[in-house]
């Protein structure tokens, strides 16, 4: 499978995974949010601007006029 394809994929489970669980705001996730990127290796900005626009989507998913 070639890297493209598993960013893909990778990216499919996220979403899944976000949707599934939900996403949660406070302080404490705040630094959660920062310590999972440690984890990873990527700065804290860099994770930010990754998940961002995937909150995005699943907000506007649950209030997309049905």
């Amino acid at each position: 499978m070639d890297p493209k394809r598993q960013g893909e994929i990778a990216l499919m489970v996220v979403k899944y995974l976000m949707r599934k669980r939900g996403i949660q705001l406070s302080q404490s996730h705040t630094r959660e949010f920062g310590n999972a990127a440690k984890d990873i290796g990527v700065p804290v900005e860099e994770l930010r601007l990754f998940v961002k626009p995937l909150a995005q989507e699943l907000l506007d998913e649950c209030f997309a006029a049905k």
